[in-house]
Order: structure tokens, then C-alpha cells, then sequence
């Protein structure tokens, strides 16, 4: 080999490992600038889950209104209502609010407030004992203080049907219910809304069919509490 093959050969060996140091220090560089970009984007999707998390609680709250723990507690925010309820779900359902009843010589009025319902009509009752466990078993048949034994239509005469039957309500897409239902037969001289429970049926109430027209399971239930 000549001198000057030689003197290449020796000169092509610093050039190659210089080569090689510069690539491994440029994909190092490489490695922590993208370890660098994902710890961001992993900082950046926390940050935006929080957000939606917080405006989705929001929006809930906002639907809902207050959260309420104690029937005493729509009492101090209401100081027309004669009755209420808060309303919970039963296993495997998600509907809950409040009911709370006024009552005058116009009869009775009932405003419900529902959220986490699923939509369409559903029967709502008053039910004759004031509990709710067993998934609202408990809390028996349809108030019935005259005994007709018959299931009908909040309008029709209480001596012609149960006193507890107050029809449907009707769920919107949204999963919520705002409204009042009257009762314009129910006399406050007669009847008394303590110690009884409301029950939110997972169907349509045919205002009819006996015992309950045919409205379903029982997915959310409340203990009607009078006002002391």
C-alpha cells in the first residue's frame, strides 16, 4: 500500500466517526425535542379534558339548578310550596329533581323539575306510603284514600279514580322536564300530601289501564314531606 493510500485510508476513519457522532447527537436531539412535544400535547389534551369536564358540569348545574339536599332546603327557597320531594333514581336509571305542591281552592298544583330523564311521557304518581327503598317498591300502590280502585286521569273526579293518579310528563330531548301539572279536583280541606311518595314510571301512563295504566318500571322516586 502507498503512503498516500494510506494517509486516505487513515483519513476516512476520523470522517466516518465524526459523521456517526454528529447523527447520534442529532437524533438524541431529535428524541428529547419529541419526548418534549408529547409531554406538551399530553399537558395540552389534560388541560382541554378539564375544561370540557368543568363546562359539562356547568351546564349541567345551569339545567338542573340548585343542588338541593334536603326538602327543607326547597322549603327556604319557596315559601308558597305546602309539599315537596327531591327525587332520585332507582338502580339503573339516572332521572332525579324536585316536585313541590301547592294547594287552594283551585285545587292542587304540582311543578315538577326533572334532568337525566330519559325523553318521552312518563307516568308520574303519588304513591301511598312515604318510602322509597326497594327500588320505590316500598312505596306500595297509587294513593287511594277513597278506595275506588280505579286508575284514571288527573281530571276526572277523585271519587272516580285514584287520588294519587297525575298523569304523564313528558321528557324533552335533553333528557329534562319543566312543568305543572293541575289537579283541579283535589280539595286541601280533604286531603293530606304528608307521608306519601311520588314515583317517576319508565313509560307512557295510558290514564286508564288498572293499577297503574300500564306506565312501566319505576325509575325515580321521592317522600312527599308537608310543609311544618
Amino acid at each position: 500500500m502507498t503512503r498516500l493510500s494510506l494517509l486516505k485510508k487513515h483519513s476516512v476513519i476520523p470522517a466516518v466517526a465524526a459523521l456517526f457522532l454528529a447523527l447520534t447527537l442529532s437524533a438524541c436531539s431529535t428524541t428529547e425535542e419529541a419526548a418534549d412535544a408529547t409531554a406538551d400535547v399530553a399537558t395540552d389534551v389534560a388541560d382541554t379534558t378539564a375544561d370540557v369536564a368543568s363546562d359539562a358540569y356547568d351546564a349541567v348545574t345551569d339545567a338542573a339548578g340548585t343542588a338541593w339536599n334536603s326538602v327543607a332546603d326547597l322549603f327556604d327557597d319557596d315559601a308558597d310550596a305546602d309539599a315537596a320531594a327531591l327525587i332520585r333514581p332507582t338502580s339503573g336509571n339516572s332521572a332525579q329533581g324536585t316536585v313541590k305542591f301547592y294547594e287552594s281552592d283551585d285545587g292542587l298544583r304540582a311543578t315538577v323539575s326533572l334532568r337525566d330523564a330519559l325523553p318521552g311521557p312518563h307516568g308520574f304518581h303519588i304513591h301511598q306510603n312515604p318510602s322509597c327503598a326497594n327500588d320505590a317498591q316500598a312505596a306500595g300502590g297509587h294513593w287511594d284514600p277513597h278506595n275506588t280502585n280505579d286508575h284514571g286521569s288527573p281530571d276526572e273526579n277523585l271519587s272516580d279514580r285514584h287520588a294519587g293518579d297525575l298523569g304523564n310528563v313528558e321528557v324533552s330531548a335533553d333528557g329534562t322536564v319543566e312543568t305543572t301539572i293541575m289537579v283541579p279536583t283535589y280539595d286541601p280541606a280533604e286531603h293530606d300530601l304528608d307521608d306519601l311518595a311520588v314515583v317517576l314510571h319508565s313509560g307512557r301512563d295510558d290514564l286508564e289501564t288498572d293499577p297503574a295504566g300500564d306506565a312501566g318500571n319505576r325509575m325515580a322516586c321521592g317522600v312527599i314531606m308537608a310543609r311544618e
